[in-house]
């Protein structure tokens, strides 16, 4: 509905090198090379988001500390449950610690850039 009301168009010249950089950005936030300049242009700050291959990757992640977890209610004995317990805990805190280190690395890769990419 919006894309109606947007019929006036601003042409900016930029590199080869500025182009790829601005769409690689847009991409990593899951927008269009034009709904990311708006966003830019009014100081919306777009969100990056994590690639999809690593997101399905952390789904997979928690299925399997899931499933650990279903088996550990099945389980009698209190050793077997403890290292279900230990391993899911674990398995959890690592998927968590990688999502906070990606961020951070992809927050420093953006300020850091200097332009010639």
């Amino acid at each position: 509905m919006a894309n109606r009301e947007r019929n006036v168009g601003i042409n900016i010249r930029v590199t080869p090198s500025e182009k790829k950089k601005i769409y690689r950005y847009a991409k990593k936030c899951r927008l269009t090379l034009s709904e990311y300049i708006r966003k830019v242009a009014v100081k919306d700050d777009p969100k990056v988001f994590i690639p999809k291959e690593i997101e399905d990757s952390f789904l997979r992640i928690r299925s399997v500390i899931r499933d650990m977890e279903e088996d550990k209610l099945m389980e009698t004995d209190p050793v077997s449950r403890q290292i279900l317990t230990d391993y899911s805990t674990n398995l959890l805190k690592i998927a968590i610690d990688t999502v906070q280190l990606m961020r951070n690395v992809n927050a420093n890769s953006e300020v850091e850039s200097d332009g010639n990419d």
